[in-house]
């Protein structure tokens, strides 16, 4: 299955690289998965863009990370 990366999954990304959460898949996946309480394999799923988290975990992501939610500024 090819790698899926979405928007949402680069802002992600994008944010984790401002918080200086390291690059290296392991780490990165540790961090980002403790950050929310999530599984490993969860967090691997997000970052590789094969899951799109449900809105609760969305809203978590938001705050946790600073995304700034775009939909908002569209209304």
């Amino acid at each position: 299955m090819p790698n899926t990366i979405t928007p949402l999954t680069d802002q992600i990304n994008k944010s984790l690289d401002e918080f200086g959460v390291p690059t290296n898949e392991k780490e990165r996946i540790a961090i980002f998965s403790k950050m929310l309480n999530i599984s490993k394999q969860q967090a691997w799923n997000i970052l590789e863009g094969y899951l799109i988290p449900k809105n609760e975990l969305l809203d978590k992501i938001i705050i946790e990370l600073e995304i700034e939610d775009t939909t908002q500024a569209e209304k």
